[in-house]
């Protein structure tokens, strides 16, 4: 996803100076380590998040090699793993146009703050908001490119997110200042993750770099925090998200969108009882939303272990939602968990799976099929996508373990797991899942994948 960064035009490059203060310009480290700039949040990687701590502490000295090994690496630390390190932050760093790293030839490293930035101008949300609209005004066909986008999106196949995709490059091009499309193309980046459309790490890294310039511009710019906070979450950094969930729901406390990014959190650090509340009332502020009625329903399946409840719920979803391919493959998989059938089978057999189908589709056919009788048919899927990414070959880990194949199913995880990304945590704690954590491996991809929960979540788990 560089490209779409190299398309945008937001990297530039400046000489700094070391006369003035990180502090002066409103960078902060906290207790914890945490760094602050203008008293919101900036996301890091721990590696990266642990150098810049020390470049700011040190400023304005050097920070040296053996510093960085001792302080970051506990000791085992290479000159690559540094160098890309570095390469990574400088990066990162380059949309703040604040700060730059320079490194001393035989020293090391250290901090400078670009000379213009000791008095930035300010500028008022309300302006920036006002430039916002100003360009949906002027430029009719954007917006309505951008809402086509959205449209896209809400389809979620493999087709309508590369068109929805290409689309917000587009539009961006064309209006820099564009928040919606920004915040769009976000929302794309986190589907392509989530859907195993994409597996690169470096995606999500682009997206937050792209709303982390809109947060310096727009802090107050609706959705931003909850977006950041999504794609936090689609990088298992789930601790750091939600500091960022928690600034969304005080900003935007009537957004569906927010409350349903916030309700996918609790269901991927496994807390199904509060993610029912964050659904239901996202589907209060939308009722329309197929995607929303859905997982509420697989929240309230998670909480209440109810089967009876849960295939209700299922019917119920689908009866709402006649049209939607979501509604329709959630109410076959629950079916085939809670009551296996001949006629679920049947019905899984139907469905054919293509460019345009929901991206989760072939993940719910393979276990329809699988949990109902049809091994033949459950393995044919698998085998029709066994050349695909790890991202997309784990989503028939719940057919495979339906199959008896738990070695198989543990074998995607653990690829999956290694990949430090996507949907991986929110199928590990679905209840299709269950039988895997008896395997002897899956402490370890437990420990991989959930490394990052928060503080509470993780003392509530060990006591369980």
């Amino acid at each position: 996803m560089s490209t779409v960064v190299e398309k945008i035009n937001m990297q530039t490059r400046y000489r700094g100076t070391t006369d003035i203060d990180p502090v002066s310009v409103g960078f902060k480290v906290d207790q914890d380590g945490l760094i602050f700039y203008k008293n919101s949040l900036l996301y890091f990687p721990p590696k990266e998040r642990g150098v810049f701590r020390l470049l700011l502490q040190a400023w304005p000295g050097t920070v040296s090699k053996e510093d960085f090994a001792h302080g970051v690496w506990a000791g085992h630390m290479s000159d690559e793993s540094l160098a890309r390190c570095i390469t990574q932050l400088r990066r990162m760093l380059s949309h703040l146009g604040t700060i730059q790293i320079d490194s001393l030839y035989g020293r090391g490293y250290r901090a400078i703050i670009l000379p213009d930035q000791a008095n930035p101008p300010k500028i008022s949300p309300p302006s920036v908001h006002s430039r916002m609209l100003e360009t949906a005004r002027i430029q009719p066909a954007l917006a309505e490119a951008c809402n086509y986008a959205q449209q896209l999106l809400a389809h979620c196949s493999l087709e309508t997110l590369t068109q929805a995709e290409s689309i917000l490059i587009k539009v961006i091009s064309q209006a820099p200042g564009y928040m919606a499309a920004k915040l769009t193309l976000a929302q794309c980046m986190a589907d392509k993750i989530n859907y195993g459309v994409e597996v690169e790490q470096s995606l999500i890294d682009d997206g937050l770099a792209l709303l982390e310039s809109m947060h310096l511009a727009a802090p107050q710019t609706p959705g931003l925090q909850s977006q950041i906070a999504h794609l936090l979450d689609s990088k298992w950094h789930f601790d750091v998200a939600r500091l960022r969930h928690q600034q969304a729901l005080r900003m935007s406390s009537n957004d569906a969108l927010t409350y349903f990014h916030y309700g996918q959190h609790l269901l991927a650090i496994n807390a199904p009882l509060e993610a029912v509340d964050a659904f239901d009332t996202a589907r209060e502020l939308n009722p329309f939303s197929p995607n929303i009625s859905v997982m509420l329903a697989r929240a309230s399946s998670l909480a209440s272990g109810d089967p009876v409840s849960a295939v209700a719920q299922a019917r119920s979803t689908y009866t709402s939602h006649p049209e939607s391919p979501q509604a329709y493959m959630y109410l076959l998989s629950t079916l085939a968990l809670m009551d296996p059938q001949p006629e679920t089978a049947y019905a899984a057999r139907q469905l054919a799976v293509t460019r345009s189908s929901w991206a989760g589709a072939s993940g719910m056919i393979s276990y329809a099929l699988a949990r109902c009788g049809d091994r033949t048919g459950a393995l044919e899927i698998i085998a029709a996508q066994s050349k695909e990414n790890a991202g997309t070959r784990v989503m028939h880990g719940a057919a495979l373990i339906a199959l008896g194949l738990v070695d198989e199913a543990m074998a995607r995880v653990k690829e999956a797991a290694s990949l430090g990304c996507g949907s991986l945590p929110i199928l590990l704690n679905a209840l299709e899942y269950a039988p895997l954590k008896q395997h002897p491996e899956y402490p370890s991809v437990h420990e991989k994948v959930f490394f990052y929960l928060p503080k509470k979540q993780k003392q509530k788990q060990k006591l369980n």
